[in-house]
């Protein structure tokens, strides 16, 4: 099988990061469109899609990036929530689970890649969250993998695009 490089692979974060609900798990389906970034839950609790985020989606699409969600949260709860939006098909890999342990999530999508024939660099791994709990797990197994804490010292989508335009540029 030829080996196809991958440019790069974004995992990202759902709560907190994607949207501004904190735990979509606590949300309560089924979920309704109420405009194209808010959504509802069956108890009328509103849940915004954060500033900048399908952009970056798209943006990482259209650049070459391979985009995969990583949350810890209820497969069915955060699926439907991305379908509420019309953007579940904006990813090239799905990846929720009720374990905290997203660096699992990560070695999954790898793992299909490389079934594909994708090299991975490891130089060329980006993870976005808006907590910072997990990285010392991620880190140990990707220690050259980017990590974007979001919203902390100006780091939002538009900072994140440009940086990883800038280690690409410089890993090619």
């Amino acid at each position: 099988m030829k080996m196809i490089e991958s440019p790069w692979v974004v995992f990202l974060d759902l709560d907190g990061t994607l949207w501004d609900h904190l735990d979509i798990t606590a949300a309560s389906p089924p979920f309704t469109r109420i405009s194209e970034s808010i959504i509802s839950d069956s108890l009328g609790v509103r849940i915004s899609l954060l500033p900048g985020a399908v952009d970056f989606i798209k943006w990482v699409r259209s650049s070459g990036g391979i985009i995969s969600t990583c949350s810890w949260n209820e497969y069915d709860k955060a699926i439907g929530a991305l379908e509420a939006y019309g953007i579940v098909h904006l990813f090239d890999y799905q990846k929720v689970s009720t374990n905290p342990k997203k660096y699992l999530l990560m070695e999954e999508v790898i793992s299909k890649l490389v079934q594909k024939g994708v090299s991975v660099r490891m130089d060329r791994l980006f993870y976005l969250d808006d907590r910072d709990i997990h990285i010392s797990d991620v880190k140990v197994r990707f220690p050259e993998l980017t990590f974007f804490l979001m919203w902390k010292n100006g780091t939002n989508y538009e900072s994140v695009k440009s940086t990883i335009l800038s280690k690409i540029k410089g890993t090619q």
